[in-house]
């Protein structure tokens, strides 16, 4: 087979495109046929046989108002001398000292002893009294619980900081959050959460509890939150339950935070209201500890015991004195304020209600009712006469039954 044929029309192709491509070379001055210069060809400022240097270009003035008014015109950016102006002194503040309440020595001290849970109470405590100037909340937290130490190592250190003249007006105690552990009995290791592990443990709480005793100290003994572990939370319920026993047994105030970080079912939420009512998160990312809002509820809860053991103003709420104990300043005897009272009126007699079995009969689901003339009670009565027949055309065939005078279905215009 020949290739002529084929070749033939590509080769014819490759010089039209070179004939093309040159003519636009010589159109645009960098191609010229031979014995023709083109200085255009060259690069700027060179020439054959001299090299010179090439004419700066004139920038075309385009109009201006200036030299329309006969105004010389502005320099260029960068031949303008720069104009300093100085700088104007900014004037002197005047420095408006905050308001601040005025401190005072607090008379109520709130000490909190505990592990790392007792430090967020701590904290939530503060912000709950930052407005209250007579209230100070004094931490005492170490990172430990009661099982990695010495039974006498926390009684020995609450004696200690009391001995050391820390004023105590009511103790916080929070402990527990890494006490799932074993405990040395001697020799012997005790397995946590066994029988005998609650009573090595119960007598760890119960010598906290007889040192605050002892020194006359409220105590107010706030339980452990649940965990986002579900394991973890079920064993800090048994050991929650010891703390209340202990406690309430030894004449403190045991305050059980479990239910405000629960949902419904009474499961870990770390979401829940805050203080306020509002919807917050309570707890941190591991599920342990508390956030802000979080302190802060632990706080709402511990308060409520707090004011109930010292009163407003960090005292003891005194009992009113009764009418009869009042004594007249010239010392005669006091009139009897409860004979001036009328006698409250007799309460009314209760109203008696006829009194309702608990349960009713019981009636089976799946029986079917008959009538005493063993027919189903279900069953469709049967109507004879015109009632019959108003029926099935109603129902059979579709025609509606005629209406009655005065009945809603009675469309009938009325006769002027």
């Amino acid at each position: 087979m020949s290739l002529a044929p084929i070749l033939r029309p590509l080769t014819l192709t490759l010089l039209l495109a070179v004939g093309a491509s040159g003519a636009a070379l010589a159109q645009s001055g960098y191609y010229q046929p031979q014995g023709q210069r083109d200085l255009r060809a060259y690069p700027p400022g060179y020439y054959p046989g001299k090299l010179v240097q090439p004419a700066q270009p004139q920038q075309q003035q385009g109009f201006s108002l200036r030299r329309f008014f006969g105004v010389p015109d502005e320099p260029p950016p960068a031949a303008r001398t720069p104009v300093v102006r100085p700088r104007k002194s900014a004037p002197p503040a005047t420095a408006t000292a905050k308001q601040e309440k005025p401190k005072v020595d607090p008379s109520t001290f709130v000490v909190v002893f505990g592990d790392a849970l007792a430090g967020y109470a701590r904290q939530g405590l503060e912000a709950h009294f930052a407005e209250n100037q007579d209230v100070a909340v004094v931490p005492k937290v170490r990172d430990m619980g009661l099982v990695r130490v010495d039974p006498a190592d926390w009684p020995n250190f609450i004696r200690s900081t009391l001995d050391e003249g820390q004023k105590t007006s009511v103790a916080v105690v929070v402990l527990g959050t890494s006490d799932r552990q074993a405990i040395k009995d001697g020799d012997n290791t005790v397995e946590p959460l066994s029988d005998r592990w609650k009573e090595l443990y119960r007598q760890r709480v119960d010598a906290i509890v007889a040192t605050f005793k002892e020194r006359g100290i409220p105590l107010v003994w706030i339980g452990l939150p649940p965990m986002k572990n579900s394991k973890a939370s079920e064993d800090l319920v048994v050991i929650n339950e010891i703390y209340k026993e202990s406690v309430q047994r030894g004449g403190g105030t045991y305050v059980d935070i479990w239910p405000g970080f629960v949902d419904d079912e009474n499961r870990y939420t770390a979401d829940g209201p805050d203080v306020d009512g509002e919807p917050a998160k309570l707890r941190t990312n591991e599920g342990v500890f508390f956030t802000r809002a979080g302190a802060r509820k632990v706080a709402f809860f511990a308060d409520t015991e707090i004011k109930r053991i010292l009163g407003k103003g960090g005292t003891a709420v005194a009992a009113p004195a009764s009418p009869a104990d009042i004594t007249p300043a010239d010392g005669s005897s006091a009139p009897s304020i409860e004979a001036a009272i009328p006698a409250p009126p007799d309460a009314a007699a209760p109203v008696s209600l006829p009194s309702k079995p608990l349960v009713g009969p019981v009636l089976p689901l799946t029986r079917q009712d008959v009538t005493p003339g063993g027919t189903l009670v279900s069953a469709p009565p049967k109507l004879t006469g015109d009632n019959a027949y108003t029926v099935q055309r109603a129902l059979r065939v579709g025609i509606a039954p005629g209406s009655r005078p005065g009945r809603a279905d009675d469309f009938r215009w009325p006769n002027n």
